[in-house]
């Protein structure tokens, strides 16, 4: 009871859930929302987030960049592994969890601002900077969304940094949110593809609208045959993502990661770069700390300073307005 996730087109009535194959668009048709000058494209894909918590956006990253970064996590991810080897009291900084329950077959690895590789060979401009580049400088794609009131603009607070990794084997999620209703959303995240991801390698379901207050939403928060009964007739939809695109959802709204097959049924790893970002209007307990190492953390980081460093000859590679280096995120 799924369907494709494609990208919003104008039309003036929202559209309607369709199964594969059919024509028209995702979420169309909410009320614009008021903010900075923006392209009609970026309009289309607010209305659709407002509306239905979630929006398909393609070409966030360049396919050259987002080979990079596959090379760049995989560096990380082997270096990383290296170290809690030698000091496993080092794994909650890297990986987000302690070590002895670090699951092989899913999980965050917690990215620097700058890769290990390019610092080592002095380059300020390496894969992640570039990716972050082109993710968050103003006229991106996405740094439109980001930096739009809806998501708290050049105030918005920088939350998440981080590669998520599913391998053959890894079961699929059950059905959640990552945080809880509020009228005021608090979070939006981006998850891009660094290559290609077929079905077989995990998918995510977004059960569109389950971001608002909603007689579904309710019977989810309450649990038992309500909430089985809702899940058994709501319709989700899924990502079908190419190298260098994105999913946008309000985390509010309920998303599942779909099993990431054998491999002799065409599963494999999967690794999503993830950015999130917080809408500091939102006064609620959010219910998802971040996902960032820990000299990151609740320093107040905003996107807009971070689009400063961007535009600097030597990105992150000094102190942030808090005057403490940005550094490499492990040390306290």
């Amino acid at each position: 009871n799924t369907y494709p996730m494609l990208e919003p087109v104008p039309g003036k009535k929202k559209s309607k859930a369709r199964s594969a194959g059919g024509g028209g668009g995702f979420g169309v048709g909410a009320k614009v929302v008021p903010g900075p000058v923006v392209s009609t494209a970026t309009k289309l894909r607010l209305d659709t987030l407002q509306s239905e918590g979630v929006c398909y956006v393609p070409g966030v990253l360049g396919k050259d960049t987002a080979a990079d970064m596959i090379e760049t996590v995989q560096g990380e991810l082997s270096r990383a592994m290296k170290a809690i080897k030698e000091d496993p009291a080092g794994s909650v900084a890297r990986f987000n969890v302690p070590a002895d329950v670090i699951d092989p077959l899913r999980g965050y690895l917690l990215l620097p601002l700058r890769d290990e590789g390019s610092v080592e060979a002095g380059d300020p401009n390496g894969a992640t900077v570039r990716a972050l580049r082109e993710c968050l400088s103003t006229g991106t794609v996405l740094g439109d969304l980001f930096g739009s009131d809806l998501c708290g603009g050049g105030d918005a607070e920088w939350y998440d940094l981080t590669a998520l990794r599913t391998e053959a084997g890894a079961t699929r999620q059950p059905i959640h949110y990552d945080t809880p209703y509020q009228k005021v959303p608090g979070l939006f995240c981006a998850f891009i593809a660094m290559s290609d991801v077929e079905y077989s390698k995990g998918a995510t379901v977004f059960l569109p609208g389950t971001h608002k207050n909603t007689a579904e939403r309710r019977a989810f928060e309450e649990g038992g045959e309500a909430k089985d009964a809702m899940l058994s007739k709501k319709r989700s939809a899924h990502t079908v993502l190419k190298a260098g695109d994105a999913v946008v959802f309000d985390m509010r709204t309920l998303h599942a990661g779909t099993a990431n097959l054998a491999l002799s049924e065409g599963g494999g790893q999967r690794l999503l770069f993830i950015l999130t970002f917080r809408n500091r209007k939102a006064t609620g307990t959010l219910g998802h700390a971040p996902n960032l190492r820990p000299s990151y953390r609740h320093r107040g980081i905003t996107l807009g300073e971070m689009r400063e460093e961007l535009d600097s000859p030597e990105p992150f590679a000094g102190d942030a307005s808090d005057g403490v280096p940005f550094g490499d995120g492990l040390q306290q």
